[in-house]
């Protein structure tokens, strides 16, 4: 509490009468309540918010056509990664996705 308030004002609550006392945290209690209240206000309320709608990031992929020195694995793993990427989910859409960066 000490650290909270300071030993000062511990001490004069400490030496106060009991009606001082009483009238001392009820008024720093409506001061917290008053707080809240603002702090609150600020808030926006829950139902309000929108959720938060995640973008696809658009990916170019080189075509795959099977010249010397391309590797199909590296390909395969960059259409996997774009298709992460564009947040594209469904296995009909990823078939579509990679023939469409076959040469």
């Amino acid at each position: 509490m000490v650290g909270i308030f300071g030993g000062d004002a511990l001490r004069s609550l400490a030496a106060a009468t009991p009606a001082e006392q009483v009238e001392r945290i009820e008024a720093f209690a409506t001061y917290e309540q008053g707080l809240i209240a603002h702090v609150q206000g600020l808030q926006t309320p829950v139902a309000e918010m929108k959720p938060a709608q995640h973008k696809p990031l658009r990916l170019k992929v080189n075509p795959y056509e099977g010249k010397e020195g391309e590797n199909l694995h590296f390909w395969v793993r960059e259409v996997a990664l774009a298709m992460d990427a564009a947040l594209i989910s469904t296995k009909r859409l990823q078939v579509a996705f990679a023939l469409s960066n076959i040469g």
